[in-house]
């Protein structure tokens, strides 16, 4: 049974630095993408990720698979209106059983709820083609008028619209 909860106290937050941190070195391992070189304020998340996530416009969000901590997702809504799908993450011992699907889901409800009118995010072609896949699946397309953030060759920038009826509720 999978099971997704809000990172609230300190095991969550531990729980979710463990998580980045496998990303981190599976993206090294499996990319020519290193997400500190091309990211390094991300040093500073990693170490305070609380105070990224913790307001009531960010969150991260922690999946469990047999009472395990296995994968992990983030948004925060922008002053534009959208919102944006960070840090997902999901470990290779629980991929394909949904577990990725569920945190998207959480993702763009957490969006929804704050009167986002999108959900955007940044990945990258090659090894993260199944992620891209699954944000297909989930219903993103390519967002060609929204600048990529990250400045590598490689970078697909995705977005999901929220119908209205999504909005607010």
């Amino acid at each position: 049974m999978i099971s997704i909860r809000r990172a609230v106290n300190d095991v969550d937050w531990q729980e979710a630095v463990a998580l980045l941190h496998d990303h981190v070195e599976w993206m090294r391992a499996w990319t020519d993408f290193d997400p500190i070189a091309e990211q390094p304020s991300l040093v500073d998340e990693l170490e305070h990720l609380d105070g990224h996530y913790r307001s009531g416009h960010a969150a991260m969000f922690l999946a469990s698979w047999r009472s395990t901590c296995v994968g992990t997702v983030a948004v925060r809504c922008h002053d534009d209106g959208s919102a944006e799908l960070k840090r997902m993450y999901v470990r290779p011992v629980a991929r394909g059983r949904g577990v990725a699907d569920r945190l998207v889901d959480v993702a763009v409800d957490f969006a929804a709820q704050r009167c986002c009118r999108d959900v955007w995010l940044e990945t990258l072609r090659g090894a993260m083609d199944p992620a891209i896949a699954l944000y297909r699946r989930n219903g993103f397309a390519d967002a060609p008028a929204r600048p990529a953030t990250l400045g590598m060759p490689g970078i697909v920038v995705m977005e999901r619209r929220l119908p209205a009826t999504r909005r607010c509720a």
